[in-house]
């Protein structure tokens, strides 16, 4: 599995949950589940990381290297 791949499920799963997600984060994760995203920055990636906490999938999260396509 990609990476890319590895961060669309992540936040699929984090939508799906709903734990310590507003409409900013919901509005952010559900562009990272669109195949054709952009790269995250370093700090999407942390917020990314937070979201993860928040929502108990910080394993799921920790995976996922912060890489650029």
């Amino acid at each position: 599995m990609t990476e890319q791949a590895k961060l669309r499920a992540l936040a699929l799963a984090l939508l799906t949950n709903g734990e310590g997600i507003n409409r900013r984060s919901g509005q952010f994760l559900g562009q990272l589940c669109a195949p054709d995203h952009y790269p995250l920055t370093p700090k999407q990636y942390d917020w990314l990381g937070k979201l993860a906490d928040k929502g108990g999938m910080s394993e799921q999260f920790e995976g996922i290297a912060c890489v650029e396509w």
